[in-house]
């Protein structure tokens, strides 16, 4: 651990702002690319029983129809993708974005209690996500992800001293709520992807799972391996051991910085290895459409982008708590020796 700890210190990589930027641009692909497949016919279908079950946006059909409703979604996500993109260089921008990404992911996320179909009944319901939970699921860590968007934007532009009179009402109301501490943002992207984990894990370990899984592990250039070795119940029931490892080791991390450094690791090795499903996807580009339009589980897949950023983002975040106490326990540790050298007689 401590290895690893000083070759990533040495790397540069604890410096700077890579995870705020990498968690940045994973948002700007996330909206684009669905604000994208949501100008054509296909996707107005597959977003009914989303609209339909939400409480926050099934006005949309009365309002605009159904086709309508999916290019006013496709219109919203494109502007605040956007806003996400000119939150690169300007912090309003960024902040209008942020804030608009979480408005997206609380519509969404809400829509999971009304979501008919959405619990395994033979595997006892809840939680064996089915249906359409999984795709929502992961909108737990998007929305925090949004968050940890909006208040480093608030915060650093209250710092540079450039925040307009909007941004820095929005700030006296969040320092109200005590949401500008770091670690809030921390803790949030934490337990999200503790849910994450927890739940995926669940999941896997039902008989109804193995044959949902079967378009992931077999066109996984790094996980196919697993039919041949456990079998088609075996490999999900692995995939569910791995998920719940990650999910012990993510939750040990709130206090030991060590186990969290490990399910960092494993929740970017575990990210990194669904997202190179996505390229060998049979049909995850509607063929009327064509690439970019995802159709398919690419649309499921592509949210793991954001999930690598934030396990990446975690990772820095520990490594800099675990650094910050070994030097600590150092400091401690050489004053107790000076305690007891001058207590020595001469």
């Amino acid at each position: 651990m401590n290895y690893l700890t000083a070759a990533l210190n040495k790397s540069g990589f604890l410096k700077g702002d890579l995870d705020y930027h990498l968690i940045r641009a994973s948002m700007v692909i996330v909206f684009l690319l669905f604000g994208y497949q949501k100008w054509f016919e296909y996707e107005a279908q597959v977003l009914i029983p989303y609209i339909s079950n939400g409480p926050l946006i099934s006005w949309m059909y009365p309002a605009f129809g159904i086709r309508g409703a999916s290019w006013f979604l496709g219109v919203m996500e494109w502007l605040i993708g956007l806003l996400l993109v000119g939150g690169f260089w300007s912090r309003k921008a960024g902040i209008l974005g942020a804030l608009g990404s979480c408005g997206t992911f609380v519509a969404t996320v809400t829509i999971i209690p009304f979501m008919p179909g959405g619990w395994d009944e033979v595997a006892g319901g809840f939680p064996a996500m089915t249906g359409n939970i999984p795709f929502l699921i992961k909108d737990v860590a998007l929305l925090a992800a949004s968050f940890y968007l909006l208040r480093q934007d608030v915060v650093r532009a209250m710092r540079s001293g450039t925040a307009d009179y909007l941004t820095r009402g929005l700030a006296k109301i969040m320092a109200g709520l005590g949401l500008l501490s770091e670690e809030v943002e921390y803790h949030l992207l934490r337990a999200s992807m503790v849910i994450i984990f927890a739940f995926f894990g669940y999941t896997k370990w039902h008989q109804y799972a193995a044959p949902l899984m079967m378009p992931f592990i077999s066109n996984g250039p790094f996980i196919s391996w697993l039919y041949p070795a456990f079998g088609l119940r075996g490999a999900t029931r692995f995939l569910g051991a791995s998920d719940w490892t990650m999910f012990a080791l993510l939750y040990a991390g709130f206090w030991d910085k060590r186990f969290g450094v490990l399910g960092a690791l494993g929740a970017t090795g575990t990210f990194l290895t669904t997202i190179t499903i996505i390229p060998f996807v049979p049909d995850g580009w509607d063929p009327a459409a064509g690439f970019p339009a995802m159709a398919g589980v690419v649309p499921f897949l592509l949210k793991d982008v954001v999930l690598l950023a934030v396990s990446i983002y975690l990772l820095k975040q520990d490594l800099v708590r675990l650094l910050a106490a070994n030097k600590q326990g150092e400091m401690a540790s050489g004053m107790r020796s000076a305690g007891v050298q001058a207590s020595q007689p001469v």
